[in-house]
C-alpha cells in the first residue's frame, strides 16, 4: 500500500511506495525536525504540526511499465545516474 504526505487530512505529496520515502521527502521539504529527549536517548525525528504519514491511494499516473517499474522509478535512477556519474576509467 502506498503512502503519503498529508496535512490536515489533505494529501499534500505523491504517494510514494513506502514509509521512508515519505520521510525523506519530508526532510528535503523542511518537514522534519530532530527532538533530542534526553542525553541518553538518540534524538527523534517528528514531522511539523498538522503534518502526518498515512496509506493511500495509488496515484493515478504512477501506472506501472512492462517492466514493473513507475515513472517515478525510472526517474530517481536517472537521477541517481547523474549525481554518480561513472568514472572515466569505468567507461575505458
Amino acid at each position: 500500500m502506498p503512502y503519503a504526505l498529508f496535512a490536515n487530512a489533505t494529501k499534500v505529496s505523491k504517494a510514494f511506495a513506502s514509509k521512508s520515502d515519505v520521510w525523506r521527502h519530508a526532510e528535503e521539504s523542511g518537514l522534519v525536525t530532530e527532538v533530542g529527549l534526553g542525553e541518553e536517548d538518540p534524538p527523534r525525528r517528528i514531522l511539523d504540526m498538522d503534518y502526518a504519514i498515512r496509506e493511500c491511494a495509488p496515484d493515478p499516473s504512477e501506472k506501472k511499465s512492462e517492466h514493473g517499474m513507475s515513472e517515478h522509478d525510472i526517474a530517481q535512477i536517472i537521477a541517481a545516474c547523474r549525481v554518480n556519474p561513472p568514472s572515466a576509467t569505468a567507461a575505458s
